[in-house]
């Protein structure tokens, strides 16, 4: 099989697992979150060079049980300061996983954890606690993610000729990331209207998750371009690892939250 089929059918398979937790909403999508968050620790685990069950198994099992834990047992009500205490922890531990990125470095290791577990379980605890239009707002979410990818690369493509951060991902444009945001904004902007019709503009909701988004694509990137490998990992063939798929949600999500209970 080609790898642009195994690329469309787990593809396929993985959108089709996110919108299908969301849809059948509470607990589904902790449960999710939860295996995302094992998922990733442990695959994190294997491109630092961890080999003891420890890092690979318990470490990941430990954080996962902790969106278990509170979506079946919850957690105290959460405001807007608890999000944005949490988005400025996860900032930090981004800049130190990445300040002086290691294979074998304990503290990347700890730091990296904290920066991919944080914004999963945010997600967990919110869609829990706010149960107007929350399958609604994550929807929005996802497909602005999922449209921005897919229209940055074919306006990049059809159009693009200036590498944004050539040394970093140089094949992505100016022109692609630019025309795929403004494609998507508007895109958005017609689906709330005639489908999820959310009380807060598209127009505001978007940008922030694309921002966000673009620029945890680009850490993903750098990260691998720093230990020299090509994919996060092989869970899902086409895609290259957990990782990999969801990069865009670890930098977007916390603040896309900060924005629906701040604005």
């Amino acid at each position: 099989m080609s790898n642009l089929a195994l690329r469309i059918i787990f593809g396929a398979l993985y959108v089709s697992l996110m919108v299908g937790a969301t849809v059948f909403g509470h607990p589904a999508f902790g449960v999710l979150m939860a295996l995302l968050v094992f998922l990733s620790i442990n695959e994190l685990g294997v491109l630092a060079n961890k080999e003891s069950n420890q890092h690979l198994f318990v470490n990941p099992a430990v954080f996962a049980g902790v969106v278990l834990y509170l979506t079946f047992l919850g957690s105290r009500e959460l405001g807007g300061t608890a999000y944005i205490v949490m988005l400025l922890i996860q900032l930090a531990c981004l800049y130190l996983t990445y300040s002086q990125l290691k294979r074998e470095q304990t503290l990347n290791f700890i730091t990296g954890t904290v920066y991919l577990s944080l914004p999963l379980i945010g997600l967990a605890i919110w869609f829990m606690q706010n149960e107007q239009n929350n399958m609604e707002y994550i929807l929005f979410y996802l497909i602005t993610i999922w449209t921005y990818d897919s229209m940055a690369y074919v306006v990049g493509k059809a159009i693009g000729k200036r590498p944004i951060f050539p040394m970093v991902s140089p094949n992505k444009t100016i022109e692609g990331t630019v025309g795929g945001a403004i494609v998507t904004v508007v895109a958005m902007s017609v689906l709330n209207v005639y489908w999820l019709q959310l009380p807060i503009r598209a127009s505001v909701l978007a940008p922030v998750v694309i921002f966000f988004a673009i620029f945890g694509d680009f850490v993903e990137s750098y990260m691998k371009r720093k230990l020299g490998i090509k994919d996060s990992g092989k869970i899902l063939p086409g895609h290259g690892g957990v990782l990999d798929r969801i990069d865009s949600i670890y930098l977007s999500a916390l603040p896309y939250l900060v924005i629906l209970l701040l604005v």
